[in-house]
């Protein structure tokens, strides 16, 4: 059996690196409105712990979302890797603010006004448009947001799921788990990475180049967010079974 499939189960010196939004949650039809199953941030919990906190979320959501999701105890890096926090609440990396994101604030406001359906998501080092509720919009709020973009170099754009955000400059995902990977308790371990989106693919690649295993939920998963759950615990079981507390 493969080590990178879903079908293996996680070896006890695995570092767990888990995208949350199309990975551990349905996507919804707005950031706020995503449903948590209400075990999840437990089992994440315990299978930190049998990992030796080798366990963290790497999330485009901002660190504030995360942990009102979640809870705190876990690593973290937030807002696509801008921001890193290990599991006892230090930061280990946070992207420096640049100005210039702030001067967009207003014109995407007026922008997502103009078009019923829409949103923007405003987070310290970035600007999502959501345009799920109403695609037919996609194409005028990508110009929008590209003109917006242009003149700022310290900004990029970064497409997402039926969303397009502007960001800060730094750290991806991928930079975030070397990041971590560099740290205890990851250091010396194999990197497991699961992830569903194009923000994610620099990561599932990275982790492979590590020596660990990079898993998508679209290709790799039947069953979307909820398989990916059900393999955690059967993960979470195996490692209990030899005997890791």
């Amino acid at each position: 059996m493969s080590y990178c499939s879903p079908q293996f189960l996680l070896p006890p010196n695995s570092a767990v690196f888990l995208d949350i939004d199309g990975t551990l949650l349905n996507l919804a039809a707005t950031p706020n409105s995503v449903i948590v199953p209400p075990h999840l941030p437990e089992l994440l919990r315990r299978l930190s712990i049998r990992l030796g906190g080798a366990l963290a979320l790497i999330s485009g959501r901002s660190l504030t979302d995360i942990d009102a999701m979640f809870g705190l105890g876990l690593a973290v890096a937030a807002e696509h890797g801008a921001i890193l926090r290990d599991a006892a609440g230090r930061a280990l990396w946070t992207t420096p603010v640049d100005p210039a994101l702030a001067s967009l604030i207003g014109p995407l406001r007026a922008a997502v006004a103009a078009r019923p359906g829409t949103l923007l998501e405003e987070k310290r080092l970035g600007l999502a448009l959501h345009w799920r509720g109403a695609p037919h919009f996609s194409a005028s709020l990508t110009a929008s947001a590209i003109a917006l973009a242009a003149p700022h170099p310290g900004l990029l754009l970064q497409p997402a799921h039926e969303a397009l955000e502007i960001r800060v400059r730094g750290p991806g995902k991928a930079v975030a788990l070397d990041m971590f990977m560099r740290e205890p308790p990851f250091v010396g371990r194999l990197p497991v990475f699961v992830g569903d989106d194009l923000t994610d693919e620099p990561a599932i690649a990275r982790a492979g180049e590590l020596g660990g295993c990079g898993l998508h939920v679209g290709r790799d998963f039947t069953g979307g967010p909820a398989a990916v759950i059900a393999w955690l615990e059967a993960g979470f079981t195996e490692i209990g079974n030899n005997g890791h507390a």
